[in-house]
């Protein structure tokens, strides 16, 4: 099922329109500066389930009479328009318990239900005293797992869980029979809990906006895996907004799309972590980098790239580090410490007499013997029209020299003379540098 929605006026929206594809399981992260919108998308996906919402959660002033929400489910189609009997927004189409049952939303703070969890907790603690008086609780196994991937470790290994009227409520129990009930763990390790649950339940589409609230660095890091197991293995659609670059930097790059608002409208748009990261806090840096052996053979993969990779979706430097060797060995280097980032972010690309069966991983040769090489053999085809007296005395390093020191053909003209010769080698090359620089058209 596809989810559509449209929102026009909705203050500080002018207009945005989001698709998700619900049978699409996974993550979609979604970013912005503050302002830009994040919370009003929240709970305008939360409004088709309450009505209410904005009513419950915002001031009077984001509506006016152009205010508009429409939203779509396949065919059916549901449209909220201003009341202003009401001052909110309201639709006379009734909306079906089953379309209903589609999304849960987790606003942040005041009015999210990790914050409002707590009174409900102290209000049933006879309750939950009870079931653990007469051991009537069970180990969460699932839950357990999940905590120990995060937290890498075992201390949720006696985590048990009880079940009163008005929900379940995780407890550490003691020997004597006294115990620790969730809203007493530290913050971040009972909103995990919340998550957990959230997702859980199965709903197609889990909307939480400021999902690292309270969660440490280390645990940001290690969160996106486990949702994206979670969400595969319960059917589910997780879409959330963060501010954690420790988070954005583990996403994948069909699940990090970032929020602008412009003069006319709030766009959303897929975008890398690096172009994230300078858009909204100014750091400089590159999605990918390629390593190489020499200038030469740098200018070249360039010409490659912009003949055969556009549109490229990542941000890329190409470093020439003077021989294949030091190429391949920075290359490892960066594997076991990730200086420049994540090991399959960083490649090496040698000459064609560099060439071996089975290379090892991010290994990969141009299927030229090396670009000058290549020119040299050129220019012995009788058919080549830039010849000179003397040229074919020439070795192919100071052959390539002439021409570009004195201009008889610039780089730009020997690459594409090259790569028209060796037309299908170079488009199946060409294929390894777009799955690396670009998008996959399922993205």
């Amino acid at each position: 099922m596809i989810f559509r929605l449209k929102i026009e006026n909705v203050r500080p929206v002018a207009s945005l329109a989001l698709e998700i594809d619900l049978d699409h399981h996974g993550l979609l992260c979604i970013v912005g500066k503050n302002g830009s919108g994040k919370t009003t998308l929240a709970k305008a996906m939360m409004n088709l389930a309450l009505a209410d919402t904005f009513m419950r959660t915002s001031a009077d002033g984001v509506f006016d009479s152009t205010s508009t929400i429409r939203y779509r489910l396949d065919a059916e189609e549901y449209i909220f328009t201003y009341d202003a009997a009401l001052r909110a927004i309201s639709t006379k189409k009734l909306v079906s318990t089953h379309h209903k049952e589609l999304v849960a939303v987790e606003l942040p703070a005041p009015h999210g239900q990790r914050f409002t969890f707590f009174r409900t907790l102290a209000d049933r603690d006879d309750d939950i005293r009870r079931a653990v008086v007469l051991g009537q609780y069970k180990s969460p196994t699932e839950l357990i797992n999940f905590l120990s991937s995060i937290y890498g470790n075992e201390r949720f290994a006696n985590l048990v869980e009880v079940r009163f009227s008005g929900g379940v409520c995780c407890c550490f129990v003691q020997p004597d029979q006294r115990y620790i009930r969730e809203d007493y763990f530290s913050s971040g390790e009972y909103f995990l809990i919340n998550l957990y649950r959230k997702v859980s339940k199965g709903t197609p589409l889990v909307v939480i906006d400021e999902i690292d609230i309270s969660l440490d660095a280390q645990t940001q890091a290690r969160l996106a895996e486990q949702l994206r197991l979670l969400c595969h293995q319960h059917r589910v659609k997780l879409v959330f907004t963060s501010h954690s670059l420790a988070l954005m930097q583990t996403l994948e790059s069909d699940e990090l799309y970032y929020l602008e608002r412009t003069a006319t409208e709030t766009v959303l748009t897929p975008m890398s972590f690096n172009a994230v990261k300078s858009l909204m806090f100014g750091f400089k840096g590159w999605d990918r980098y390629i390593l190489t052996e020499d200038e030469v053979l740098k200018q070249f993969l360039e010409y490659v790239i912009g003949r055969y990779c556009s549109p490229k979706f990542f941000s890329y430097q190409i470093i020439y580090m003077g021989g294949g060797g030091q190429a391949t060995g920075l290359m490892n280097r960066n594997r076991n410490y990730q200086f420049l980032g994540p090991a399959t972010h960083v490649i090496s690309i040698l000459d064609g007499d560099q060439d071996r069966p089975n290379p090892p991983p991010g290994i990969h040769c141009i299927p030229l013997h090396n670009v000058e090489k290549a020119l040299w053999d050129e220019y012995r085809h009788t058919e080549f029209v830039h010849g000179f007296e003397g040229g074919e005395q020439l070795d192919p390093k100071p052959l390539y020299r002439r021409f570009t020191k004195s201009r008889m053909l610039a780089p730009e003209e020997i690459f594409k003379l090259l790569c028209d010769r060796h037309h299908t080698e170079m488009t199946c090359f060409a294929h390894t540098l777009r799955k690396f620089l670009c998008r996959s058209p399922s993205q």
